[in-house]
């Protein structure tokens, strides 16, 4: 028996409700989703129905529809819509907080929406903090004190990730950037280097800025020579095209004369690495370079990029959920919270013998997708050799 096509309409409607479709600028009026949708107008209204006589949709006194934030999920609670807002441009920090927070939307039973905003200011902001039930934000360097003081007003849950606003009373999960610097600064003195240069091209942010200060603390403290070579990109720019022609002006004008260098982030090594390959200079042999961020992309690099370990931030993401579910109004916890368990990864940029002293990370992860997926021993065998 053919379905109704109203019952289809509705479907779709209810789906994009659950996805939180129209959490940021509420449903459109009826007659355009009519439009939308290819169906007369009847149709649509019968959709609606549905979705109102299911407790979805509410229509108001003015005839608007809106979402019922209060509809009960499969398990019996609340269900959440949850936003993870950032700025336009992508960076591979994102992932670090998206996928954890894709993991507890499933064993949480809430709906994780990505939402993103073109500038400091931009309405889509305070539109998204004020209808989703919670949101996790990534803040532009160029927000102020104003914008928090804002965000504040909304009296709605809010965290901010990757910067620290604790100073504006707003709980904050971020990287340790001390920490960072102190474990890689201590790495490369533990291979003999005496001078240890800085190298950044990415804009000044806090993050950014934190990073350098505590390299030249770490040489100050410990009475060890180095230069900071700083040349930061406008906004939106990419770091490892001006990072190259940052050292590869150097090196050919005969004034590139370091030995160790720590980058800023990962985009910055990658350039600098090209550019002495490009001169002949071997990374990890002649020059050692490290980055004291992390991405998937370090160990499969050539040279593989001696980098931090990956901060888990499941645990803290965890407790800030975990409070939401609870309902209560007034957060508890610290408001900064940092993972602490941070290593070194000793990787061929620096100790360039390193993969025959030890199975590399990307060898165990191939030999365990050859397990996993059967290969016979022998196929095996021929990773390893």
């Amino acid at each position: 028996m053919k379905r109704s096509k109203y019952i289809a309409v509705a479907e779709r409607l209810s789906n994009r409700i659950q996805c939180g479709g129209y959490n940021i600028h509420g449903i459109p009026g009826e007659e355009h989703l009519a439009e939308e949708f290819g169906v007369s107008y009847m149709t649509l209204r019968k959709a609606v129905q549905e979705l109102i006589n299911k407790d979805i949709v509410l229509r108001m006194p003015n005839g608007r529809l809106k979402v019922n934030n209060k509809k009960w999920s499969e398990k019996g609670g609340i269900q959440k819509q949850i936003a993870f807002l950032t700025p336009e441009w992508n960076s591979p920090e994102y992932r670090d907080f998206q996928n954890p927070l894709s993991k507890l939307s499933l064993s949480s039973d809430f709906i994780l929406r990505l939402v993103q905003y073109h500038h400091w200011d931009d309405p889509v902001i305070y539109n998204t903090i004020s209808r989703f039930d919670c949101t996790f934000m990534i803040p532009n360097p160029e927000m102020t004190e104003t914008v928090a003081s804002k965000i504040k007003e909304i009296r709605k849950p809010f965290f901010i990730l990757s910067d620290d606003w604790s100073c504006y009373g707003i709980p904050s999960i971020m990287q340790d950037n001390s920490l960072y610097v102190q474990k890689m600064m201590e790495h490369l003195a533990s291979l003999g280097h005496v001078r240890i240069d800085c190298l950044n091209v990415q804009p000044e942010f806090k993050a950014i800025s934190e990073r350098i200060t505590q390299w030249r603390s770490w040489l100050n403290l410990h009475g060890i020579g180095g230069k900071l070579f700083n040349e930061p990109v406008q906004l939106y720019e990419h770091a490892a095209p001006a990072a190259y022609n940052l050292v590869e002006g150097m090196i050919r004008n005969g004034r590139f004369d370091s030995k160790a260098i720590v980058c800023t982030t990962t985009p910055v090594a990658v350039g600098a690495i090209r550019a002495m390959l490009d001169h002949g200079i071997r990374p990890g042999f002649d020059v050692v370079v490290c980055t004291v961020d992390y991405s998937d992309i370090h160990e499969y690099s050539s040279p593989s990029l001696t980098s931090v370990s990956k901060s888990d931030f499941l645990p803290h993401l965890g407790t800030c959920i975990r409070w939401l579910q609870d309902g209560k109004k007034e957060w508890e916890g610290p408001l900064l919270l940092q993972p602490t368990n941070i290593n070194v990864v000793v990787r061929e940029s620096t100790v360039p013998d390193i993969d025959k002293a030890r199975i590399s990370e990307r060898m165990r992860l191939s030999l365990d997708i050859s397990r996993n997926s059967g290969l016979p021993e022998t196929h095996r065998a021929s990773v390893c050799n």
